[in-house]
């Protein structure tokens, strides 16, 4: 079997959609979720079996949906969506000796159930003396792989690391003053270390107080100068970051402004307010991180030449510490990104529920479902803890392995340290500033692989945006509206069909006729 992709939903309520989309890039066609959904009419419910059913045959796909026991799922070919909890869907893909199942899970990645694991978040039924659950399953044709869908092909821009930064574009000047304090940060940082060696190896050797004193008057005046740079730079990056934040949410804004109202039937509120949590993180990136990298590495590869100098032994034990600690944190990128997008799923649907909840106060009152409605929001915030326990985990284990690297790193070089010092090699002043220089070196190394997280995180970030820039304005893109004739007779409407879910089998309204005289207000 090929291997089976796995893709991500942008938003709460596009599991079914997502599943879709997978079973079609395992048969070798790609769609994206804005073309699937409006194929779907996915509304902000989300599409029901019935949808993804009907839309898949658009597609080219036949499709047989059943309740089926486990023994029969196991013995049919795969892949196939699969009703779970009864509120979401996945795709199982493998099926290993009927003991072990593989599952694509649009929220979570993908994941490994046994038996006992299935059959808890599947079985849904009871027929014929067997447990069932829902499952659909696909069969290409040859339609499928000629079918055209309408706009798929069309290029739209994409809001990609080279979009942003046509941001810095505004300020190229005042970046260039923080890049320059920057450098004047680290080139004062470098004489530090020479400091620390200079007390030792001639002021305490030579007994000689006044240039103890010299030094360390040298040492507060280059602390002095750093916080003063920093304090400015910081005030630099405070106007920038305020300015490409109002940018950003207001290009946000105008093509919110652009969409038909039909996008806003298919959007929760607590989606698009994580939207605007995923601009606040991109900005922070491009105005906070990018920058604390850049200053980070300069201060990595000048302590790095220096401790070169002092010790060629102390610095390969130090890179080989170095390369061991990223390589652990680079072991839990991908299930960060996983828990990324479930966090982004509980904190949409959080959001929305506490929307919902402030807002229908008086409908709650009059319905009478106010233990109901208080029952969903504290299911909702212990789902969402759920989610933040194990991205705690995720962290702690991190921390654990990082701080074990770290620390056996610092006690190797410490002994390698002393050990010159004694045969002679290197003076106790030379000592001191290569403890100094390790002591710095660290905080650029963790702040390199957190830049490699933020550089994932904010891609997750862009992908949820640019799936909202991508979408058709509501006038095309010549902006102009169709006139309206004035009939002497008035409007006459006939005929006139309406349903709510397009897949439904009843139509709401059937058979309508309208007539609006000339010069009347009709409500």
């Amino acid at each position: 079997m090929n291997r089976f992709p796995v893709c991500f939903q942008h938003d709460s309520m596009l599991c079914g959609i997502t599943c879709l989309q997978m079973i079609c890039k395992y048969f070798g066609r790609e769609y994206s979720l804005d073309s699937l959904s409006k194929l779907c009419f996915a509304t902000t419910e989300g599409v029901s079996m019935l949808g993804i059913n009907e839309t898949a045959k658009t597609l080219g796909l036949d499709t047989v949906c059943a309740k089926t026991s486990v023994v029969e799922l196991s013995e049919t070919p795969l892949p196939c969506i699969l009703h779970w909890n009864q509120n979401h869907f996945v795709v199982l893909y493998k099926v290993k000796k009927g003991k072990k199942f593989y599952i694509a899970d649009p929220g979570k990645g993908k994941t490994t159930y046994n038996l006992e694991e299935f059959r808890r978040h599947w079985i849904s039924t009871r027929s014929n003396d067997e447990d069932k659950g829902i499952a659909m399953f696909f069969e290409t044709t040859p339609a499928f792989f000629t079918y055209q869908m309408e706009g798929e092909d069309r290029q739209k821009e994409k809001r990609s690391f080279k979009f942003l930064f046509r941001y810095f574009k505004k300020y190229r000047k005042a970046f260039s003053w923080i890049i320059l304090g920057l450098l004047a940060g680290s080139a004062l940082q470098l004489v530090l270390p020479f400091l620390t060696q200079s007390i030792v190896d001639v002021g305490i050797k030579n007994q000689d107080i006044g240039f103890i004193w010299l030094i360390l008057l040298g040492q507060l005046m280059l602390t002095v100068s750093r916080t003063a740079i920093d304090f400015a730079r910081r005030w630099f990056l405070l106007r920038i970051s305020m300015r490409i934040n109002i940018s950003l949410v207001s290009d946000f804004f105008i093509k919110l402004l652009k969409l038909p109202m039909s996008f806003f039937d298919t959007k929760l509120m607590g989606d698009l307010m994580q939207r605007m949590s995923d601009h606040s993180r991109v900005n922070n990136f491009l105005t906070q991180q990018t920058l604390n990298i850049t200053f980070a590495m300069l201060t990595f590869v000048v302590f790095s030449v220096v401790l070169f100098i002092y010790n060629k032994v102390v610095f390969a034990i130090f890179l080989l510490g170095s390369i061991l600690y990223g390589g652990w944190m680079a072991l839990f990128l991908r299930r960060r990104k996983v828990l990324d997008y479930e966090l982004f799923e509980q904190q949409a649907i959080n959001n929305n529920r506490t929307y919902e909840f402030i807002t229908s106060m008086q409908e709650i009152k009059l319905q009478d479902c106010e233990q109901r409605k208080r029952k969903e929001w504290e299911e909702t915030q212990v789902n969402l803890f759920r989610v933040q326990q194990k991205s705690l985990k995720l962290q702690q284990t991190q921390e654990a392995g990082s701080i074990f690297i770290n620390e056996v790193k610092n006690i190797v070089v410490t002994v390698v340290a002393a050990t010159a010092v004694i045969q002679g090699h290197m003076t106790l002043g030379m000592m001191l500033a290569v403890q100094y220089i390790i002591g710095q070196l660290n905080s650029p190394v963790e702040q390199l692989m957190n830049f490699f997280y933020s550089v994932q995180d904010v891609k997750i970030s862009l992908e949820r945006i640019n799936e909202i820039h991508q979408m058709d304005d509501e006038n095309g893109k010549d902006g102009l509206l169709a006139g309206l004739d004035h009939p002497e007779d008035g409007i006459h409407i006939s005929n006139i069909m309406f349903k709510y879910d397009p897949h439904a089998l009843r139509k709401t309204i059937d058979g309508v006729d309208i007539h609006i005289p000339q010069g009347k207000v009709t409500a």
